[in-house]
């Protein structure tokens, strides 16, 4: 089975883009470190892919200590961040990915640990129940968020550290590219590299993926060396299209121009996706290369758009 952490940059210096990002965490670090303290609580926002786990494990690697990773999604009842809580040592990390996804009763826990590092735990019910403070370990808690809007302004606020994730552009792609090529051993040219760039919506996880995805055709066929050629034939059969367009944003726009303006609403119906999916992975895109526009009636398909649909390859 391959092991997916072969693809994780081990330090800040193997770490390609978000560079302010990096720059000021080297100075967030030494500073602690400096200070004899833990490290100030971190919250990572930005579209998913971008590398907030990775650089979470780069920062516990960097202070040389113990990071344990959680999911917003798996945190509902207050017992299931505060075992974690208790069970942390001094100067030791807690991650929470997509930490939205908590639960009320997370976040209500979580108020305190943020404020003065202590727990308010509820012992009994009812009318017999009392309010217990627990100390707990001087840590240093990371959460992610691919939709900080989901997330009180309150809750936002406790975090001394707050960095935004921006997307790639296209040289730290292929530089993320040729980083990977060689831990595949796979001989791609700067023609192939560059060509490749273009079809990953400027997103370190995605480039990675379709990377591997190109290594499963060169084993499979046994290729010495691709041409472009070979690469526009192998993205035709992975079905991605220029700007890293898949089926569904095809369907999407083929909606549009038959329809001409539509609400999220009915989009939503007529592809049976949930609007969550539509706004968070399938729009930006083709906003972000002018293939929609939103009116005060709905979503409508641009020229450039309608260009796309008709001259693509499928």
């Amino acid at each position: 089975m391959e092991n997916n952490n072969l693809f994780r940059p081990l330090n800040f210096k193997e770490f390609i883009g978000q560079r302010n990002i990096i720059d000021n965490l080297k100075i967030f670090i030494e500073s602690a470190k400096k200070r004899n303290s833990q490290l100030d609580h971190i919250i990572f926002y930005g579209n998913s892919g971008l590398g907030k786990t990775s650089l979470a494990l780069i920062i516990a690697k960097t202070i040389n200590k113990k990071i344990y990773i959680l999911n917003g999604t798996s945190l509902q009842k207050p017992s299931d961040i505060i075992s974690p809580l208790t069970s942390l040592k001094d100067g030791e990390l807690l991650f929470i990915d997509e930490v939205h996804a908590c639960s009320k009763e997370v976040f209500e826990v979580l108020y305190p640990v943020l404020e003065d590092n202590r727990l308010n735990i509820i012992i009994g019910k009812e009318y017999n129940s009392k309010i217990i403070n627990v100390k707990i370990a001087k840590f240093t808690l990371i959460v992610a968020t691919t939709e900080i809007n989901k997330l009180a302004i309150p809750f936002i606020n406790r975090f001394p550290i707050n960095l935004n994730f921006k997307d790639y552009n296209y040289s730290e792609i292929q530089e993320i590219l040729k980083i990977n090529c060689k831990k595949l051993d796979i001989n791609l040219s700067n023609d192939n590299i560059i060509l490749l760039s273009k079809y990953c919506k400027n997103n370190p996880r995605i480039a990675i993926n379709l990377l591997k995805r190109v290594y499963d055709y060169i084993t499979y066929k046994n290729y010495l060396s691709l041409s472009n050629q070979d690469i526009f034939d192998i993205l035709k059969k992975l079905e991605i299209y220029k700007y890293g367009i898949t089926v569904n944003e095809i369907n999407y726009l083929k909606l549009l121009k038959k329809y001409g303006v539509l609400g999220i609403e009915n989009i939503s119906q007529l592809l049976s996706m949930p609007q969550q999916l539509i706004t968070s992975i399938i729009e930006p895109t083709l906003y972000k290369n002018n293939l929609i526009t939103k009116t005060p009636k709905g979503r409508c398909i641009t020229k450039k758009g309608i260009e796309y649909i008709e001259n693509i390859d499928l």
